[in-house]
């Protein structure tokens, strides 16, 4: 018997059904089915009557219901304790971030932390997708994940907002810019360098052009904001990049564009319910300390005349 299958039958008793906890899990509902399917095996007993409408639980699965959480609730506790005991002598703190909010962003927001608690050692790394973030968080393998906001987030964690990310559109060396906001309906031919996202995500870029009506062309889809940069630099695709990405790739030559609307999503971290360990609280303060500082400056530079894409730069001279 593993964990996660007890996780999603109670997933589809808490959601009344297949669909609705594939939803909140991030997952497929063949997936979710068959580690259901998997789990009455194991047990040799049915957990659910099955109609055409819903699942409900049987006999021996309200039985279960009651067990299964308090297995679920001991391997969190467990994780718990554990990181708190490393903690109180240094240890680690786990970090988990999805492509759209990048390690090495995280880590640039990490300074004020590595100061304060020189004995805690920060493990950031990155996941493929949102729904292996929310899992690893759930089950206490990460003690904070980074990412867009989500829709819909499990009941068992929290979200705290720390920002907006904003994305400009990234040309290729050589390439007409102009020279003013660039509306979202004249993106022209040039191919886009895209972010893979899974089939149960939202990608803000394709959110956006769509509702504009914009049918553009995707030249490659890439697993990391990293990976679309180097698509603008030499293959000379478009792509859509996060503010301090914007300010590199302007020192490697392409041209940055600020559009009309500007792309927007509210980013943040998610973490277990309840309140956070002393480190990661600390750490979850230092950073939106360190982010309000970047949007201060930008915000200043911008009050003294100088357009977003000019201001970011500057606030990154500045900071270095």
């Amino acid at each position: 018997m593993e964990l996660r299958q007890l996780e999603h039958f109670l997933a589809v008793v808490d959601h009344g059904g297949l669909g609705r906890a594939a939803e909140r899990l991030y997952l497929s509902q063949p997936t979710v089915s068959a580690s259901v399917r998997a789990l009455e095996r194991e047990l040799k007993v049915e957990l659910f009557h099955r109609t055409a409408r819903r699942l409900a639980p049987t006999s021996a699965g309200r039985q279960l219901v009651p067990l299964a959480r308090r297995v679920l609730d001991d391997v969190v506790a467990v994780h718990d304790a554990m990181r708190a005991a490393r903690e109180s002598g240094g240890g680690v703190l786990t970090v988990m971030c999805t492509p759209d909010m990048s390690a090495e962003a995280v880590a640039s927001w990490a300074g004020g932390f590595t100061r304060r608690y020189p004995a805690v050692s920060l493990d950031i790394s990155e996941v493929g997708s949102r729904q292996e973030l929310v899992a690893a968080v759930a089950d206490g393998r990460a003690e904070l994940g980074f990412t867009l906001a989500l829709k819909d987030l499990r009941t068992d964690l929290g979200f705290i907002e720390l920002g907006v990310q904003r994305l400009l559109l990234v040309r290729p060396p050589g390439h007409p810019a102009p020279t003013s906001r660039l509306p979202l309906t004249a993106l022209g031919d040039l191919p886009l360098a895209r972010r893979q996202v899974t089939r149960n995500e939202e990608d803000a870029v394709h959110t956006a052009l769509a509702a504009h009506g914009v049918a553009a062309t995707t030249g490659a889809t890439v697993p990391s904001r990293g990976a679309q940069l180097t698509f603008v630099l030499r293959s000379g695709f478009q792509a859509f990049l996060p503010l301090r990405m914007c300010a590199a790739a302007l020192d490697a030559g392409a041209h940055v564009v600020e559009t009309d609307p500007l792309i927007e999503s509210p980013f943040g971290v998610v973490h277990r319910a309840g309140s956070l360990a002393p480190a990661a609280q600390q750490f979850v303060s230092d950073v939106r300390g360190a982010l309000r500082g970047w949007y201060d400056a930008i915000a200043a530079h911008r009050a003294n005349g100088l357009d977003l894409v000019d201001a970011v730069v500057a606030a990154r001279d500045a900071a270095l």
